[in-house]
Order: structure tokens, then C-alpha cells, then sequence
């Protein structure tokens, strides 16, 4: 069993220990968290430390790394993370839980996490860091672009492309073939059924833009 330390206390880091014990692929050394105090316990991991112990984790034989940081609409320190991390080193694997589903043909990016009874069907992409929330549907054929949030319960229907760095709120519907663009937030509940476009905060039944989001 690998290895693996986590970056990120709070409560997006609850779901990956759990699914990282579901799967029994990764031993857990520890957490790193500011404001935590050390030997504080998470889920009964303990927080050793902030972000500048990291390399002495990595010189201790410890590769793998993962981002338990999560996002609501604003990804900037989850890339951050993401590219402290690789300088230094660490791999990031990909966190599936054991009770999603996963098809074939499915091209899953580094840091990728996958919740409880996710689906992501065939012949989909999930770009670096993206997270696939609690009970979302991915459907065949879908693009999900790199640090992307899908929340929980969501449903992309075929063939959809989502780009980078947007957030899809909880049980949002999102119809088969619609674009949605980079950096956009598209608000919780909401029926997507034209394509939206880059930088843009849009929600409603349907979905519609509301105002930029710079």
C-alpha cells in the first residue's frame, strides 16, 4: 500500500479520506493544514504540520500527495496546490470511491476525485484536479476541463463540454450537448439547455446569465 499525504482539513477533505479508505489503496502519513494545531485529528488522521513540512514528507519516502482543498467557484488555491506540489515532486493519483462507477474508455486526469456513487460513462474526460461530486452523472461523451467542480447530484447529459475552472452547482441538469465555458458558475438546481459562455455567473430553469464574474 502506497504512501499518501493530504493537503487540506476542512470538509472536501472528510469525503476523499473516506473514499481513500473505501478503496484501501493509499495509507494515510498525515495532513497538512494551516491554522490547525499539530497532532489535531481529522477522521483520526492526524494534521503534522502546514505546507513547508511538505518536502521533508517527500524526502521521507512519501510520493504521493493529494489535494483535500475544495472549491466553490473560486479554484485559485487548488491550482496553487496543485503546482507547489508537482515542483516539488509528489505524484497526485487519482481518488475513486468504491462505490462510483466508471466506464470504459474514460481518460480520468492527475488529482482527479471521484465521490461516493458517482457515475462517469464511456468515453468521457476528466481534466487535472477536477472533482465529481457526490451522485453526479457524467454521461457518455462528456469533456469535463481541468479544476472543474460538478456538485453533488448534478446530471451532465451526453456529449456536453464544461471548460476549466467553472463550477456546476448541486442538482444542476445539464442537456445533452450544451458548451459551457471557462471560469463560469452556474447556479445550484439550474436546467442548462443552451450553451453559456466564459466568465459568466448564470442560473435558473433555464439557465440563464445573470452577470459576468471577473
Amino acid at each position: 500500500m502506497e504512501k499518501i499525504v493530504l493537503v487540506g482539513a476542512g470538509g472536501h477533505a472528510l469525503s476523499v479520506i473516506d473514499s481513500i479508505k473505501s478503496n484501501g489503496e493509499y495509507e494515510i502519513v498525515g495532513i497538512t493544514e494551516l491554522g490547525y494545531v499539530v497532532g489535531e485529528k481529522v477522521l483520526g488522521y492526524e494534521v503534522i504540520g502546514n505546507d513547508a513540512i511538505l518536502m521533508s514528507v517527500f524526502d521521507s519516502g512519501v510520493k504521493y500527495a493529494f489535494v483535500t482543498v475544495g472549491s466553490i467557484g473560486n479554484t485559485s488555491l487548488r491550482q496553487k496546490l496543485f503546482n507547489m506540489l508537482k515542483d516539488k515532486g509528489f505524484i497526485l493519483p487519482v481518488i475513486i470511491d468504491a462505490s462510483s462507477n466508471i466506464g470504459s474508455d474514460v481518460c480520468l486526469g492527475e488529482g482527479v476525485y471521484i465521490g461516493k456513487n458517482a457515475v462517469v460513462n464511456v468515453k468521457s474526460t476528466i481534466g487535472d484536479m477536477a472533482i465529481i461530486n457526490t451522485g453526479a452523472i457524467i454521461e457518455h461523451g462528456c469533456y469535463i476541463d481541468e479544476f472543474t467542480h460538478i456538485g453533488p447530484g448534478a446530471v451532465i447529459c451526453g456529449d456536453v463540454k464544461i471548460g476549466a475552472r467553472t463550477h456546476v452547482g448541486a442538482n444542476v441538469t445539464v442537456i445533452q450537448g450544451v458548451n459551457i465555458g471557462n471560469n463560469s458558475i452556474i447556479g445550484a438546481g439550474s436546467i442548462v439547455v443552451r450553451d453559456v459562455p466564459s466568465k459568466v455567473i448564470a442560473y435558473g430553469n433555464p439557465c440563464k446569465v445573470v452577470r459576468n464574474n471577473e
